[in-house]
């Protein structure tokens, strides 16, 4: 297949295509996509409709094209893949890895017959130093070819860049091999919900794969969504009739840290949840206030505020609303060990900020 069959302008972007292997340019009927969808219109994959994420705010919008959560499941017997991928520019960060904020990370599902799943590492595909561009000029994606097990049909899930667009995706396997949908999520329970912070979307897990959400998704084999918008959640009315507008089996509501001071937490917080509850009376909502509460004097303050939508919601007999104190989230000891710079979780903290998450949601009785 020519390039230009596929993308005419890949070329332009100083991408090309392995020779022998048949492609698939996502989403496609063979492959699962989920936490993210592609707007042909916008020519990118999204995580809300950029309509209303340009409702919200600048900041909202921007961010809306990153593809924070994004997951692709799929099954194959193919030795060999490759991810092509093309965007505008290449975000890199001082305290993040490329592979975090930029790359994508295959994992291989085995299902048990107790109904168990298992992950095994397959593949990561790393931009390299040529894709870094802060300009116009040099390649705008890059293309990596990885080995894979092979010797028959193996299910495998691709988690998708948690600080980067994506404008075209395109996974190339050997001529011959076979290519079809992967293990499903839980039918019987409906997708979670997280709104939050830059924290909520993924920074600043070492890999796509290791946000909170991931480690509960895995643990659970159930489906969400990451609204994390890094210093852009801050309970707007825009943003909360959205949230109102989905339908999940949980809501999360972790938008804490990027509130501005506490009086943004007493004047946004029980609104948003009251917006939310008004279209769901009966679906559980966690409310979490920020992690990382050491050494910021107005941490208590802000889990004051947070909580006190909690306790106002229990006082009005509301039974399906749950409180995770952020200060408890890294635990007792080595706390200092679970971010990298004193806010943004590392791999150790986003392990832990999960296992509390996980017993929490454990008490809504969905999962």
């Amino acid at each position: 297949m020519n390039i230009e069959e596929i993308y005419p302008d890949f070329a332009e972007k100083g991408l090309t295509l392995t020779p022998g292997q048949k492609f698939y340019r996502i989403p496609d009927e063979n492959f699962d996509l989920y936490g993210v969808f592609y707007d042909e219109k916008a020519g990118r994959f999204l995580r809300m409709p950029q309509s209303v994420a340009d409702s919200v705010s600048p900041t909202v919008s921007l961010l809306n094209g990153y593809t924070a959560g994004g997951r692709i499941r799929f099954s194959t017997d193919a030795n060999r893949m490759s991810v092509t991928v093309s965007y505008d520019l290449l975000n890199t960060y001082c305290h993040m890895t490329t592979l975090g904020s930029g790359g994508f990370l295959l994992l291989e599902e085995t299902e048990w017959e107790d109904g168990r799943i298992s992950y095994k590492l397959a593949a990561h595909f790393i931009p390299g130093h040529y894709a870094n561009v802060s300009d116009s000029s040099g390649p705008h994606g890059y293309s990596i070819e990885k080995y894979l097990a092979g010797e028959g049909m193996r299910n495998y899930i691709l988690y998708m860049p948690t600080y980067n667009d994506v404008h075209e995706l395109i996974l190339g396997f050997p001529e011959g091999s076979e290519c079809s949908h992967g293990l499903k999520y839980r039918k019987d329970v409906k997708p979670v919900l997280y709104y939050g912070s830059s924290i909520t979307e993924g920074g600043c897990s070492s890999r796509p794969d290791l946000p909170y959400q991931c480690f509960v998704s895995r643990w659970t084999n159930t489906d969400f969504i990451n609204l994390g918008f890094s210093s852009g959640a801050l309970g707007e009315d825009a943003m909360a009739e959205y949230l109102s507008s989905l339908d999940p089996s949980v809501f999360v509501c972790d938008y804490d840290h990027n509130a501005p001071n506490p009086d943004h937490l007493w004047n946004t917080h029980e609104k948003l949840f009251k917006t939310f509850r008004k279209k769901h009376p009966e679906t559980p909502v966690i409310f979490m206030s920020k992690p990382d509460f050491d050494g910021d004097p107005t941490a208590p303050a802000r889990r004051e505020a947070v909580k006190a939508t909690y306790d106002k919601a229990v006082i009005s007999g509301d039974k399906n609303v749950y409180f995770i104190d952020g200060q408890t989230l890294f635990g007792e000891t080595d706390r200092e060990c679970c971010t990298v710079d004193g806010t943004h979780p590392n791999d150790i903290g986003f392990l832990r900020m999960a296992k509390a998450v996980y017993k929490e949601l454990n008490k809504t009785g969905v999962l």
